[in-house]
């Protein structure tokens, strides 16, 4: 009988059966962690969406002054600060009746992004983190950084400023005057306190 194929051949062949039937995926053993990996990576939100598209869907809650309905309004050449794509950072010029405005995107370990908002009031200033769930943001600002705290008014000795950055990722902590308290390093899945 002739040989149809060289041994050569029917070893890789043979070799690469073996490697397709025991790889975990193929053969429906999937480790615990590609299990979590799939069921998160199904549960979070598309990665697409840009910087005005986020500002559009922050909850009215947060910016009472700013609501859903004048946004898009805002977002017109003439009352945007700033508007960086490439490096996650988004500014909208207050005015006496609104605040300043400040989004920024801080891309996680998974690369899906955690959104940063600021509000800079006249007389004081809000932080907010805000984690986009299937069913809308959830607000993990408690959760992600160290003894946070709202600036109801500048003046008051406790009062904390979060400066978003537009380049990089440490946040600047200030007080109501402006001065430098500590900064935060956004280590991929939450903030620590830089010495």
């Amino acid at each position: 009988m002739t040989e149809r194929f060289p041994p050569w051949f029917v070893t890789g062949v043979g070799l690469l059966l073996g490697v397709w039937l025991w790889s975990p995926d193929v053969a429906g053993q999937d480790t615990a962690e590609q299990k979590a990996a799939l069921k998160n990576r199904a549960s979070r939100p598309s990665r697409g969406r840009t910087l005005d598209e986020y500002f559009l869907a922050i909850p009215d809650s947060y910016l009472p002054s700013v609501p859903r309905a004048r946004r898009r309004t805002l977002l017109r050449p003439e009352h945007v600060t700033v508007r960086d794509e490439r490096n996650g950072y988004l500014q909208i010029a207050g005015d006496g009746a609104r605040p300043t405005v400040t989004v920024a995107k801080f891309r996680r370990s998974d690369g899906t992004y955690l959104i940063a908002v600021t509000a800079d009031y006249e007389m004081g200033s809000e932080c907010w983190l805000l984690d986009e769930q299937p069913g809308g943001f959830v607000d993990v600002t408690r959760n992600l950084i160290p003894d946070y705290r709202r600036c109801e008014d500048f003046e008051a000795a406790d009062c904390h400023v979060y400066e978003l950055p537009r380049y990089g990722t440490t946040i600047v902590v200030k007080d109501g005057a402006g001065r430098e308290r500590y900064r935060l390093g956004w280590r991929g899945n939450r903030f620590e306190r830089l010495p």
